[in-house]
């Protein structure tokens, strides 16, 4: 595996020439505007798209939209209590202490090879989430939106909702909040969703396995099957070359078997002879003596390129991120959604003195945030994950 400073030095070369060929092709023309320091490309052809869902029950969008301006509240108040708690313990207490650090999402550098993927995967439902709630949030509210568009940052990849601003700015106090609010509101309530979906693990990975066979669970010694060479733990896949899935089709082919009979049991160790006997409670029923139970039915996974920890580690990383960014997208600090939230809410309220108060809040915000991130990286060092 390449070296950090190999990939760093790949990844500088890279947005060279990304920067030469905008200067060459003349990009602008296509609305990418931003080299040497970053990219965006505007587009209005979004716009429709967002325009057709939002026209779909704008009173329901809107009432959806009041939930978040409670929920996007909630979020600053417990993203104080949060980032206080923590930095007493990175003082006090580190073992009991979690890391605030930002990841740097360079495989190879921020992330491993192996979690880059699910990182992409979790900041792309983010960006989308994040985004399409705030042009769907001012569209509800008749604000126009003047363009859709992704950037490109470096490290750090987005996109982005241009409601008009002069629109924005003249409609009434609780349009702006659903606005404000709605792409944090989004990204909680994604991310709830996934931490209840890797909360139930078991049952979320349930159509990724199908019915392989029969695990054998007990063996009983006083039956012909304890001297055939099968093991517990062994699956049965097939009896005589006819297919087994489950419990189920083992018990109904045995119902056409006979007392006395020889079978041929298929595993994944290779096939079994048996001679059948007679069940002690009914002589015409056979019997093989193998412990069965709806529980014992052997699962295999129904797709080769999903597998189920592929699904958990993709769950984990979906909550994480949507959820993380949820709260620190509340904290009233530029250039969070939290400030212009908090910049309303002063509105809102005619709170005296206003403008102290903003500067207050954005001061404790940043303190806040910083003292965490510097005195996580003191006690554990820069992580990679």
């Amino acid at each position: 595996m390449p070296s950090p400073l190999i990939i760093l030095a790949t990844y500088v070369a890279v947005w060279a020439v990304i920067c030469i060929a905008w200067w060459a092709f003349r990009a602008e023309r296509f609305g990418i505007t931003g080299p040497p320091y970053y990219l965006i490309y505007r587009t209005a052809r979004l716009n429709k798209w967002i325009e057709r869902i939002s026209a779909f029950k704008p009173t329901a969008w809107r009432t959806i939209w009041n939930v978040g301006i409670v929920t996007a509240a909630g979020l600053m108040v417990l993203a104080f209590d949060f980032l206080g708690k923590n930095l007493t313990f990175l003082i006090i207490k580190p073992q009991q202490a979690g890391p605030i650090q930002p990841i740097i999402p360079i495989p190879g550098v921020g992330v491993s090879f192996e979690t880059f993927p699910y990182l992409a995967l979790a900041l792309s439902v983010l960006l989308a989430s994040h985004e399409l709630s705030h042009g769907i949030a001012s569209l509800a509210d008749h604000i126009p939106l003047k363009s859709t568009g992704l950037i490109f940052a470096h490290i750090l990849m987005g996109g982005f909702v241009e409601p008009e601003e002069e629109k924005l700015n003249q409609a009434r106090n609780i349009s702006k909040l659903r606005v404000f609010a709605a792409g944090s509101y989004a990204n909680a309530v994604l991310g709830i969703l996934f931490l209840f979906l890797l909360a139930n693990f078991a049952a979320t990975t349930a159509v990724f396995y199908t019915n392989g066979g029969v695990s054998i669970n007990t063996i009983s010694p006083t039956l012909p099957v304890y001297s055939s060479g099968l093991h517990v733990g062994d699956t049965v896949t097939s009896i005589n070359s006819t297919r087994i899935s489950d419990v189920a089709d083992l018990r109904s082919y045995m119902a056409s078997v006979s007392p006395g009979n020889l079978i041929l049991l298929g595993t994944q160790r290779g096939t079994f002879q048996v001679k059948t006997t007679a069940d002690p409670s009914n002589s015409s029923h056979a019997l093989i003596g193998i412990g069965l139970g709806d529980a014992y039915n052997a699962k295999i996974p129904s797709l080769s390129f999903i597998q189920p920890q592929t699904v958990g580690e993709a769950e984990f990383w979906l909550a994480n991120v949507l959820i993380s960014v949820a709260f620190i997208n509340m904290l009233p600090m530029p250039p969070f959604d939290g400030s212009k939230f908090l910049d309303v809410i002063l509105d809102v309220f005619r709170v005296k003195r206003a403008k102290e108060v903003r500067i207050t809040m954005y001061a404790a915000s940043i303190a806040l945030l910083a003292l965490n991130l510097v005195i996580s990286f003191l006690r554990f060092g820069f992580l990679r994950y």
